[in-house]
């Protein structure tokens, strides 16, 4: 009886030790989040971003992620010294303010020194963007971003030399991410900065004249309209998991259930010697079908006041089969006295020189 005794005395005193050390472990890790309140240096803190740099696409100049966005969300998970991995961010909007020219989220998370950690992004956050829901498979880390719709606007009122290319002033939105990710370890200091990439195409067309117009009896070209449709305004992306052709076009899959739409240039543009810009528009990645189209009007003023209006329409099928995620089509137009030239290109999304297959108009 005795013996029991003592085995049960025993037995409590080790659970009080044990509460007490859990206490004293509760109280420690209590103290220690609030000596770091404040103290920026432990804080997990985002970098600016930089977008198509050096990851999938080089381009000529680093993009800051501020240029294009004031938010992205973000996803963690921190892994113990023991081996344990906890999601630390679940979609967590990060936003960027301009006065203090960094990027900040609320409940702040701190660096753990022997912890490592993992980081995945994309911008921006779908609070902005009602009717889109994104989310990431915890296993693969397969980024799925659902109900992109797109309503075909541009930034260009007139001919400029180069587009704006942020599309800071449209309805639409330009989607981007991080597709590899962001391993770091816990040391104090550290800033996470995300290498983002588009994932939309961008259609642009610029205009010039024909070398072979005769200044003499031609005095002025205008391009009254310009219009290419028609596009699935809505799709669906899923993260590819390697970068064969084959897996980054099937990433989307566009959703034909509400009415296509119709992009259009800038109108009543003068038509210079070189080229200027009159259309940049997002475009769902899809393949481009045979009842797509672009449909010219312009004016030819001839000596003596007098003025042709011509109208002509062509298959957008004849320059490209189908656009792609992260990638910049340019179609050239080139006015003169015969049938009107394409000239076709495809860039990555920041490269303005032109790759050129001519198509001849023989209508």
């Amino acid at each position: 009886m005795n013996r029991l005794f003592k085995h049960i005395a025993k037995l409590i005193l080790t659970g009080i030790f044990l509460t007490e050390a859990g206490c004293a472990y509760d109280e420690s890790v209590r103290d220690l989040r609030e000596q770091t309140t404040g103290d920026e240096s432990l804080v997990i803190s985002f970098n600016n971003g930089i977008i198509d740099n050096p990851v999938r696409i080089r381009t000529r100049a680093v993009t800051l992620l501020s240029d294009h966005m004031e938010s992205m969300g973000v996803w963690g998970w921190q892994t113990t010294p023991e081996g344990v991995t906890e999601r630390l961010f679940q979609n967590q909007e990060v936003t960027f303010s301009a006065p203090q020219a960094k990027w900040t989220y609320n409940p702040v998370k701190y660096w753990e020194t022997k912890s490592s950690y993992r980081f995945y992004a994309y911008a921006p956050h779908t609070g902005s963007a009602p009717g889109v829901t994104a989310t990431i498979d915890s296993a693969t880390q397969v980024i799925s971003i659902k109900g992109v719709t797109l309503q075909g606007s541009n930034t260009i009122d007139s001919g400029v030399p180069y587009p704006p290319a942020n599309f800071g002033r449209v309805a639409d939105t330009d989607w981007m991410l991080d597709r590899t990710g962001q391993s770091m370890a816990g040391i104090y200091r550290s800033e996470v900065t995300f290498n983002m990439q588009h994932i939309l195409s961008k259609l642009c067309i610029r205009v010039r004249r024909s070398s072979t117009f005769y200044p003499d009896s031609i005095v002025s070209i205008a391009i009254d309209s310009l219009k290419i449709g028609n596009f699935v305004c809505q799709g669906d992306f899923t993260q590819a998991t390697d970068d064969s052709p084959q897996s980054l076009a099937a990433e989307w899959t566009p959703v034909d259930t509400l009415p296509r739409y119709t992009v259009t240039s800038a109108k009543h543009v003068s038509v210079p010697d070189s080229a200027v810009y009159i259309l940049e528009s997002l475009i769902i990645p899809q393949r481009v079908l045979s009842s797509q189209y672009i449909r010219v009007w312009y004016n030819i003023g001839n000596v003596g006041g007098f003025k042709n209006r011509m109208d002509n329409i062509f298959s957008l099928q004849d320059l490209f089969s189908r656009f792609e995620a992260g990638k910049n089509y340019v179609i050239t137009v080139t006015i003169g006295p015969d049938p009107i030239r394409f000239d076709a290109g495809v860039q990555d999304w920041s490269s303005y020189n032109e790759t050129s297959k001519k198509i001849n108009n023989n209508e």
